[in-house]
């Protein structure tokens, strides 16, 4: 799967994946980059892009007919005392048909069981739990040292997952050159908890190298924050 970049004029960012994308807002215009690419380019010149452009129209709205218009207005009618007692009786039989029904249908329902939506939400937890990097994404921005040795990274962590929550994340660091060639690669273990459905900010000294133009992230492991 393609690792695109994007830059806004003044600094670059990524990498991402095309669902990653969606989130960030690119324009058609915002320059692009991939391995393989001599140059950046604008987002609507690559073809797996250009669905993220596309806008849906809702259909026009057709004028009613005067059959139509007179049908909606309707003259109230008095009720006579007979009428508004039957009407009463009606709805109380009514009332008391739909909540025998309910009681039948939650009653014949498994997922309406407690122990049953525990055991759902066990599940859920295992699958989240089994594969962590499925719902995990990188993101951030870094400057060099006084020095030139390292990289000041300033990043965020953003957890998908509905349950699950993450620690001990390996962030690996791509090295590139001034001609985009990947040049050598470093992991860094980020000692945080990553809670579910929430963006985690972090701090990180990244060794830097000579020859090196820029850097990626990439998220290659984590460990599921299960409780004994």
């Amino acid at each position: 799967m393609k690792k695109y970049y994007i830059h806004n004029g003044s600094e670059q960012d990524g990498p991402f994946n095309i669902t990653d994308l969606k989130s960030k807002g690119i324009i058609p215009k915002t320059e692009v980059w991939y391995e393989g690419l001599s140059d950046w380019i604008n987002a609507d010149q690559i073809d797996e892009l250009k669905e993220l452009f596309s806008s849906m129209k809702p259909p026009p709205i057709k004028p009613k007919t005067t059959s139509e218009q007179s049908q909606s207005k309707l003259t109230p009618k008095k009720s006579s005392l007979g009428k508004n007692v039957l009407r009463l009786i009606l709805i109380t039989i009514g009332v008391i048909g739909a909540y025998a029904i309910i009681n039948v249908v939650f009653s014949s329902n498994p997922d309406s069981n407690p122990s049953n939506y525990y055991e759902q939400k066990l599940t859920i937890e295992e699958t989240e739990n089994s594969d962590p990097l499925r719902f995990l994404s990188v993101e951030g921005s870094y400057n060099e040292s006084f020095w030139g040795t390292e990289f000041k990274l300033k990043g965020k962590v953003t957890n998908r997952a509905s349950i699950a929550d993450y620690k001990d994340l390996v962030l690996r660091i791509t090295y590139y050159s001034k001609t985009k060639s990947a040049i050598g690669t470093k992991d860094y273990t980020i000692y945080q908890i990553f809670p579910p459905n929430q963006e985690t900010l972090f701090n990180l000294d990244v060794a830097n190298y000579k020859d090196v133009e820029s850097i990626g992230l990439d998220i290659v492991g984590a460990v599921p924050n299960q409780s004994e």
